[in-house]
């Protein structure tokens, strides 16, 4: 997961001492505004220097040129599109914070102890795992899930320019032991293709993660066997498919207790791997600054934001998965700031990848109860 801090998207949002250029400083804006794009008309606006101009073929090219000459002066662009207009502002770039790394480094132990302890609980009573053990194998794999995941958005932002702090592990209770990961992006992706690439980085590299973990640690899982209605894990689609290939025979003359139900116990490895799984398809929701709020973002230019949010909704409603739905709810509060160019459109490849990341979404939802 990653978060957008809030940035100026319209003159209102801003404060005028902060971005009014001197005086000195308009003709050389103008002259780099003029070099890439053709200027219709410029003008102040609420203390903004603003221009009005028109796009050519090569405008996604042309805003990445501009970003980096204003880089020097403090300054960026936002471009906009408004009924009659291509509205293009220039605007101080906000500080940026600082991070304390020490909050990352602190976080980070507090979960290493978290899912120590979880790996710990669940390995207890296994026949062919030492808690201790199981405790260490689980808290490695779960970490190295999530940090992949995170380091995904990091990594690919860092290509693209973009200013991310390092990922802020959160510890929780069992049965997990973790609520997941998440970096804060301090500035905004230059465009689209910037936004789906940070957006759809961390899911998939997240998913591959959590895959090799199921295929490394279903496996080694065990069978059991349980009440009629007692509560377990919802396989996601994933496991369906890739599990009577993986899962090992029950041992020779085994059979479930009387009156019972077999399950499958998983061990600590598949166990990270089943939360990596919930955790894409959860990142993936299309709302507000969740990864797969990002990816609209970049595919719809903003449209459709409410239909994607009754959509996220009636998609938890139908899974176990329901409780997060208050989750969802606190993410669609935030109104998502876009990208510095909000006109350019995203590229075909990345419109292709988009195709591959809606599988991963399917692949990582649960089975609905009534096709077991």
């Amino acid at each position: 997961m990653n978060e957008t801090e809030g940035w100026p998207t319209t003159p209102t949002q801003s404060n005028e001492k902060e971005i009014v250029p001197q005086e000195s400083q308009i003709d050389t804006i103008y002259n780099l505004v003029a070099s890439e794009f053709q200027v219709i008309d410029h003008f102040m606006e609420h203390g903004i220097l603003t221009f009005h101009v028109q796009l050519g073929e090569n405008s996604k090219e042309a805003f990445l040129r501009l970003v980096e000459k204003l880089e020097p002066l403090g300054l960026t662009p936002l471009l906009r599109k408004t009924e009659k207009q291509n509205v293009l502002r220039i605007i101080r770039k906000p500080p940026i914070k600082k991070s304390n790394i020490l909050v990352n480094l602190g976080l980070f132990f507090a979960t290493l102890a978290t899912t120590f302890f979880t790996g710990y609980m669940i390995s207890l009573g296994r026949g062919d795992l030492n808690p201790v053990d199981g405790g260490l194998i689980f808290m490695v794999t779960i970490i190295a899930i999530l940090g992949v995941h995170e380091m995904g958005h990091k990594i690919t932002a860092q290509k693209h320019g973009i200013e991310a702090t390092f990922p802020y592990f959160i510890p929780g209770p069992p049965p997990a032991g973790t609520f997941g990961a998440v970096i804060m992006q301090k500035s905004l992706p230059p465009n689209r293709d910037a936004l789906f690439d940070v957006g759809a980085s961390g899911p998939i590299a997240g998913f591959i993660a959590s895959a090799i973990a199921i295929f490394l640690g279903l496996p080694l899982s065990t069978y059991s066997s349980v009440p009629p209605g007692t509560a377990t894990l919802p396989p996601p689609i994933f496991f369906w498919l890739v599990g009577p290939s993986l899962l090992p025979p029950p041992p020779q003359g085994w059979v479930p207790r009387p009156g019972e139900i077999p399950v499958i116990v998983l061990h600590p490895v598949a166990f990270a791997g089943w939360i990596g799984i919930v955790v894409t398809m959860l990142n993936l929701l299309p709302v507000g600054t969740l990864d797969g709020g990002h990816i609209a973002e970049s595919l719809f230019k903003g449209k459709a934001r409410t239909i994607f949010l009754i959509v996220s909704v009636i998609i938890l409603l139908l899974t176990p998965f329901w409780l997060m739905l208050f989750f969802v709810l606190f993410f669609s509060m935030y109104k998502h700031p876009g990208p510095l160019d909000a006109i350019s459109s995203l590229s075909t490849k990345r419109k292709i990848i988009a195709v591959i990341v809606l599988v991963i979404f399917v692949l990582s939802m649960p089975m609905p109860s009534f096709l077991y």
